[in-house]
Parts: C-alpha cells; structure tokens; sequence
C-alpha cells in the first residue's frame, strides 16, 4: 500500500488518522491508527452544523473542525454557510475546491425533506427536492445526502406509510446511484421506534440507501438498545447522529461497544443541543470523549475468550487479564498519578502492598502512602515534587487513551498524561505504553514513557525520589517479623549493598503465597544513563532511577540533572519480569538479554 502524501489535505487528514497530528490539532485529540484490523478502527468524528455552527459561513465552519481536530462535516440546509441547490456552477466548484484545499472532508448537506406526505404533490416536491440536493452533494464534493422519514399520519395505516416512504427512498436510492451518492435515512420523527424503521428499510431495498442512527430515547425502547440496534444494524449507512457525548442519560458507551463489535467503519457525527460559550474548545473536548469511548469499546469487545490478554473497562479502571486470570488494574481517575494496583505475581497472589489503597494486611507498614502499588514519577521535575503526595506536590494527571487493546500475544494501554504543578500550571506531559504478554515463561509487563516539553524547557532533578516503580509484599522485605526476602542486581551485589549501584537489571524475591516468587525490571540499553541506579530498599521499595547520582554517589548537587530542550523529548523503557523460584530460577539473566535485544 503506498503512503504517499500528495497535499496538505493528504497530510493533515492521514496524520490525524495516524497520531502525528496528536499534540499540535488540540491538547484534546484522540488517534487511532488508521487501516487497523481493529473494530471500529476507521469510525470517524465529525460534526453536523445545527447549532454549534448554524451561524457559521463556509470558511468559518472549515476553520473551526480543522482548529478542534474534528475532520468532516455535514452540512444543514437553511444555515449561514449557504451551501444550497440553488449556487450554481461556479459557485459549486468554490465550495469543492474550500474542501479539497483543507482537511475537512465534507460528508454531504443535511436536507429536511421527507417522504411520509398524504398530499401526493407536496411528496413529489421532497422527492424532486432531493435530487437537486444529491446533484449539490456530488458538485460540491460530498458523498450523499440526509433525509427524513418523517411521521406517520393520523388516519392512515402505518403500513401503507412506510410502504411510501420505502419506495421514495428507493427512487432517491437509484437517482443517487448515477452520481455515487447515498441517501441516509436520519431516525427521526414519528418514525423513531426502530420496528418502524425496520419496515421502511424492507421497503427501501436499494443499496445506496442506508440508515442515519440518530440516538432517541425510543432506541431503548421494548427489549432494548441492543435488540433495538440489531434490528437495523445490517442496513446501516455511512452517519450517526449524536448528541453531546457526555451529557444526558442516553447509553453512548454500550452504543460504541455496539459499533466497534461490528466494526462500523463510517462517521460519527455530532448533533449538538446545548450552548456553548466556546464552540471550537467544546468540539475538541467531544472529540475527547469519543476517542476514550472508542478506546474502552475496544478493550471491552476485542477479546472474548479466555485466552490471551483481555483488557476492559471495570469501574472506571482498566482491567487486565491473562488467560482468564486478573494480573492488575490501571488506576487512572481521580487519583495523584496513575499506577497499577493490584498486581498478581505467578503464584496467583498479590506481589505487590495493598497499603493504602486497601488496609487488610496487618503485617503491612503503614508508611509512604504515595507508594502505591507500582507506578512511575519523578520527585523534581522543574523544581516540583511529583513524587510525593499532598498539597506540596504536584500531580500526574491522565488525558487520554491513545490505544487499548487486547490480543492472544500481548495486550496494550497507550495513554498520554500531564505534569500539573500544585499551582495548577502544566510543567510537562507525557505519553507511556504498557504492553503486557501472554508468554508459559513469567509474566511480563513492559513500560515505555517519552517525557515531553511540551511547556518549554524540562530539567529532571538530581534526586533519589524516583521514579519507575513497585512496592512489594511485606513478605519479600529484607527486614521486619515476616520479610523473608533477598536482593540481587545483574553486577553481583546483594541485599543492601544494592542501594544505589548501577545495574543493567535487579530483582527482588522471596516468598509469596507459600511460594518463592520474585520481579526483576530491566533497564533497557538505550535509556539515558544506562545502566542506571537502584534506588531499592530493605522494607519493599523497588525502583529504577537514572537521575540519582547525587544521593548515590554523594556527588555534588545536580550533577545527575537531565534536561529535555523545549519542544522535545526523553524516552525510557523498562520491563517487569514476573517469575517463580530466585534470579536462577526464574533465568532472569537470561531473560534481560532477550528484552536488551529488542530495539
């Protein structure tokens, strides 16, 4: 497949699709790679202009989905953009040549008319009204129209309605066809129930004729979203109405569960119903919210067997399992830095403390309540503590899911973050991959994150306070009346002596559930610094950190200072290697230089 980018419009649209565009569109954007396997993979946002852009021009409705991100539009008819039957031929080709120049794909004018007329001529009017509008949507660019069914007449049988309505559909669907277009019958109306139109559209056999799901409190109606869904879901078109995404009490995430299961491969376009102050920030902001939606419609629907890693969304988490079995939770809402928690070692028991996220461990040291579970931070990031937790530290705050994804081999939660300082000011952001494996030889966790300054200039201070992370069971500690544990690192140093020694790899072991078990993280050759300090602790704290020399090695303040020029980034790897029995055992060394392979 070529990837060849032949105009602006090329770019912007496939950097949108790919992630390029992520961090310069809007703070608030949501990418999925573009021609994945995966359902739901080509669904895209855009926007339907009543409201939101009814008093928009045609420059102004371009410039404002280029500036949110939100790349398609379908046009009302009767708003101030003026896109009408009645422009003629020059006119036409203006408004096609605005789309072509921008990245903006015009998805067709948004038409009012309707089928559903006892007045014979008042019908012939909408149908010949149509056709214009489908001559309109080919001259300009557009790919097909929107019409409406729209009621059912008092005295005159339902079945007798939609018998019209379906064959002027298939009239429309036939003249609409000679021009490549589509008709999209908007759910709309007296015809809102879905029994109704199911027995439209088994008139409306035509195949340029699709159904435009409008989400209406009737789709729950009966048995239900689900039922009501699959009744029309075969004859979907290429549009779906929505409204705002986060507001109200319709179902919008089963709906994208529902979309994304049946790999729904059209647009997604937003019907606003409420005022905003700022229009282009609160369409970004939609945008957003799809994208999550999408993302934790994904990890629900993408595997439901047993087998493999299956990651879904369980109140308001991330859960992750392998082969049918829990190995953690991605904790990412309404907490001071995303983590990890619980995390379930190979012997089926938790690995890691569950202080403080639950007390039910009396052997538990109830100390460093920002250690939770398994994370990472930094404790001076431009001069603000992120390490520690409270109302003098900063705070590690989750933006979006750039990809959730579940598979037989290896499961993934991509997502992008911000660095808030306590006065509320964006130091830095970043983005981090977690992969997780579906291997017979440990469990595995791999962890990438690129720090961005993306706010200016970013100096990682020279502390010990850092920074990839794990706070293990009491039962691993060195020390205290259970802690049974050893320590050793790739260099041969053991026990206490680990603190503070640069290593390639470390790990941590001792019993757990009646076992040995042990969790090595290994340093990967191309991080800064490598191979980096162990900032690793008798009592159960385990980290990797590459900006400690000063602490480690009693040298001067700063010196192990790191700093990201404005506009760039720093990247780091690490993989946490889960496994039975000790370092030997579990071939820990063996399997570092299989991950300091990998590139």
């Amino acid at each position: 497949m070529s990837t060849v980018i032949n105009s602006r419009r090329d770019f912007l649209k496939q950097s949108m699709y790919l992630g390029v565009a992520a961090a310069s569109a809007s703070p608030l954007n949501r990418v999925f790679a573009a021609g994945s396997a995966r359902g739901g993979s080509k669904m895209k946002f855009g926007l339907v202009t009543y409201l939101w852009g009814q008093d928009w021009d045609l420059p102004t409705v371009i410039a404002n989905c280029e500036k949110s991100g939100v790349l398609g539009v379908e046009l009302r008819t009767e708003h101030a953009h003026g896109v009408e039957s009645s422009l003629d031929a020059a006119q036409r080709r203006e408004v096609k040549k605005r789309f072509a120049d921008s990245p903006v794909t015009l998805v067709g004018p948004g038409t009012n008319f309707a089928f559903h007329h006892t007045d014979q001529a008042r019908l012939r009017r909408d149908i010949e009204g149509a056709k214009e509008y489908i001559k309109l949507s080919y001259d300009c660019g557009g790919s097909g129209i929107k019409v409406k069914p729209n009621d059912l007449p008092k005295g005159v049988p339902h079945e007798k309605t939609t018998e019209q309505i379906g064959k002027s559909l298939n009239e429309l669907g036939r003249f609409a066809a000679e021009y490549d277009q589509v008709v999209r019958l908007e759910v709309h109306g007296s015809c809102s129930k879905l029994p109704t139109m199911k027995a439209i559209m088994d008139v409306a056999e035509h195949p340029n004729v699709g159904v435009c799901w409008n989400c209406n409190s009737q789709d729950l109606e009966g048995e239900g979203l689900e039922y009501n869904f699959n009744l029309v879901k075969d004859r979907f078109g290429d549009t779906v109405h929505v409204r705002e995404l986060n507001l109200g009490d319709y179902p919008y995430q089963d709906l994208m569960n529902l979309f994304v299961k049946m790999d729904y491969k059209g647009w997604i376009l937003l019907e606003a119903r409420t005022k905003q102050k700022d229009r282009v920030k609160a369409l970004a902001e939609q945008r957003h919210v799809f994208g999550d939606m999408v993302a934790k419609a994904r990890a629900t629907t993408a595997s439901q067997s047993k087998g493999g890693v299956k990651i879904d969304d369980v109140d308001k988490k991330l859960r992750v399992e392998i082969n049918g079995k829990l190995f953690t939770e991605y904790n990412f809402q309404d907490v001071p830095r995303p983590f990890f928690y619980p995390v379930i070692g190979p012997t089926g028991v938790p690995i890691s403390r569950h202080w403080p996220m639950k007390d039910i461990n009396p052997d538990e040291a109830r100390d460093h309540p920002h250690h939770k579970s398994l994370w990472f931070t930094h404790g001076e990031v431009n001069g603000q503590d992120f390490w520690g937790e409270g109302s003098r530290s900063g705070k590690i705050v989750h933006d979006k899911f750039l990809d959730v994804s579940s598979g037989a081999k290896v499961g993934v939660i991509k997502s992008a973050n911000k660095w808030v300082a306590k006065s509320g000011e964006v130091v830095c952001t970043d983005t981090r991959t977690h992969r997780f494996y579906c291997r017979d030889d440990g469990q595995i966790m791999d962890f990438e994150i690129t720090v961005h300054a993306s706010e200016g200039k970013v100096v990682l201070g020279d502390t010990k306070e850092g920074s990839m992370a794990i706070r293990l069971t009491p039962t691993m500690r060195l020390k205290g009346k259970v802690g049974k544990g050893h320590i050793v690192n790739s260099e041969g140093d053991a026990d206490g002596s680990t603190w503070g020694k640069r290593a390639k790899w470390c790990d941590y072991y001792g019993p757990v559930g009646g076992e040995t078990a042990g969790v090595a993280i290994f340093d990967h050759p191309d991080n800064p610094k490598h191979p980096t300090w162990w900032h690793v602790r008798d009592y159960g704290l385990f980290a990797a950190n590459p900006f400690g020399q000063h602490d480690f090695e009693k040298k001067p303040a700063g010196i192990g200072d790191i700093t990201i020029p404005a506009g760039e980034g720093l990247t780091f790897k690490y993989r946490f290697y889960f496994h039975k029995g000790d370092d030997k055992q579990g071939r820990v060394a063996e399997q570092y230089r299989e991950y300091a392979a990998m590139k």
